[in-house]
């Protein structure tokens, strides 16, 4: 999103969210059952705050962004932090910014699949598919449904097609990465979101791409399966596409920020998000998949085995990032 919204004070009895700053830091400081959390995924945050302050006596405080603009602040606060933690970013800025956080493995970590847990600077918090396509069915028919990244390529999704910035949102970031992994080559594969960019309304937020595509405001729109489905439990009229040039099935991230006011407390939150019973509130509330085999994973998504699965090795990822992302901030100045 473009800009903070922060909700306060999250304590056992109630989770009303509200607009403020946090605190200054001799206040948090001072508050030492308060973990305050930098995170992109504020609903998921709040609907672990009730049984996590029961749990442990830690209250939770945050502040939600964007990916990017999460890691900017962090940076920007690095001599003197506000944060605790991030929780549910993409893993890319973290290992990026290195220095800015500080390695953990929650307790549980053996637990998490060995297929996700590619970093030693953050942890799983839960697994996405985060490139897919959500399609209005109002406005478009089955017969015109893009099933490939680049069908949307095709002047006809001009203006009609959604998707978030690859400079603001973390999710965006990684469907651009998606694209440019897919092709025969990554030459092809940037030449190919070139050709797909001016089709886009960019909008900022990752959060407003599914919400418009359910509320006709756009055709189509590049998006998490996660997001996706929960307007479509919720009676949108929106279809899932996983594109055949291949889906990733990875895990955003979550991370101790280096220097933070309550170490103890974002621990606590960490072990708390790993442990069966935080992933079982994550993919009962959101649909996301676990990062455990021991979890159930959601029951209206298809099974891993059957999604075109084309994950890009993490080395890629991390050298592809900077990169791109100076692609793409030229792209969009353009």
């Amino acid at each position: 999103m473009n800009t903070d919204s922060v909700s306060r004070r999250h304590a056992l009895a109630g989770l009303a969210g509200g607009a403020a700053l946090l605190a200054a830091p001799g206040v948090l400081r001072a508050q030492t059952k308060t973990v305050a959390v930098y995170t992109a995924f504020v609903d998921a945050v709040n609907a672990l705050a009730p049984a996590f302050t029961a749990a442990t006596g830690f209250t939770l405080e945050t502040v939600a962004a964007g990916s990017g603009e999460l890691i900017a602040r962090v940076r920007a606060e690095a001599a003197r932090p506000l944060g605790d933690c991030v929780i549910s970013i993409g893993g890319e800025g973290i290992d990026a910014n290195s220095e800015a956080f500080e390695a953990y493995a929650p307790a549980g970590i053996d637990a998490v699949r060995a297929d996700i847990k590619v970093s030693d600077i953050w942890s799983p918090f839960s697994v996405t598919v985060p490139a897919v396509l959500c399609v209005n069915a109002d406005l478009v028919s089955e017969a015109e449904t893009p099933t490939a990244w680049a069908d949307l390529a095709d002047p006809k999704w001009k203006d009609r097609a959604a998707y978030a910035g690859a400079d603001k949102s973390g999710s965006a970031l990684i469907q651009m990465l998606q694209i440019v992994h897919t092709a025969p080559s990554d030459e092809a594969g940037w030449a190919l979101f070139e050709a797909m960019f001016p089709n886009f309304i960019v909008t900022g937020s990752s959060g407003a791409v599914p919400r418009g595509v359910a509320g006709g405001e756009y055709a189509v729109g590049l998006t998490l399966e996660d997001s996706a489905q929960r307007f479509i439990d919720g009676g949108a009229p929106m279809r899932t596409v996983y594109p055949t040039e291949g889906v990733a099935l990875s895990a955003d991230a979550m991370a101790l920020i280096k220097g933070g006011p309550n170490p103890e407390g974002a621990r606590a939150l960490l072990d708390y998000v790993v442990s069966p019973e935080g992933q079982a509130l994550i993919v009962g509330n959101f649909g996301r998949r676990p990062i455990r085999d021991d979890v159930a994973a959601p029951a209206n998504v298809p099974p891993a085995t059957e999604l075109p699965v084309n994950n890009p090795d993490p080395a890629w990822v991390r050298a592809a990032t900077p990169k791109y992302r100076e692609l793409y901030l030229a792209l969009a100045r353009a």
